[in-house]
């Protein structure tokens, strides 16, 4: 998946210096079980003004308050479908209880998950290193910021799982009303209100 708004691999844009730390930023980092089910688990962290990173082998940290919005698709064949979300295995595993995200019934039993409000990781966050056909991308703060985080949730979910189109203008109306905790919070910590 390669759109032309997004610029950077998180990693390679790290390596270069091509991430602007002092304002907004957003990673989104898509984590696929691409052996057993077709099941995905997409995490968009939106933060700002970055003190420091410590980057390793395996992962980087950010010193900065994370916003983290989950969307996962769970496919009909998923075995655990009844377990919280924060109480599964490996790549199943997202920090949300069932009442604490929106569910989108699809037409063949699959669901997909968003969460109700972001979870938020004061003082640092950490990201690790995309493995086995899993991605993780830096997307630049600019005047179409929401449409580019769209259209790459969007990609993902259509494109790659295959989920009818149809969906997204409900999945995109969650996806921004996570942000506006950001946005707002953003607005607090400057004063504007």
């Amino acid at each position: 998946m390669a759109l032309k708004w997004i610029d950077l691999y998180l990693f390679e844009g790290l390596m270069k210096e091509a991430i602007p730390f002092e304002e907004n930023g957003y990673i989104v980092k898509a984590t696929f079980d691409t052996e057993a089910s077709n099941y995905a688990v997409i995490e968009l962290i939106a933060f700002k003004n970055v003190k420091n990173m410590n980057m390793s082998d395996k992962s980087v940290t950010f010193y900065s308050d994370g916003y983290k919005v989950f969307v996962a698709y769970e496919p009909a064949t998923y075995r655990f479908r009844f377990q919280e979300p924060y109480l599964r295995d490996g790549i199943y595993q997202f920090p949300v209880r069932f009442n604490e995200v929106d569910v989108i019934e699809l037409p063949k039993h699959d669901k997909i998950f968003i969460s109700k409000e972001p979870y938020m990781s004061q003082g640092s966050f950490n990201v690790d290193r995309p493995s086995g056909g899993d991605l993780t991308y830096y997307i630049y703060n600019n005047q179409k910021v929401e449409e580019h985080i769209f259209q790459f949730i969007n990609s993902i979910l259509v494109d790659d799982l295959r989920i009818t189109k149809s969906v997204m203008p409900e999945v995109n109306e969650h996806v921004k009303r996570n942000l506006e905790y950001f946005y707002r919070a953003e607005r607090n910590a400057s004063g504007e209100g």
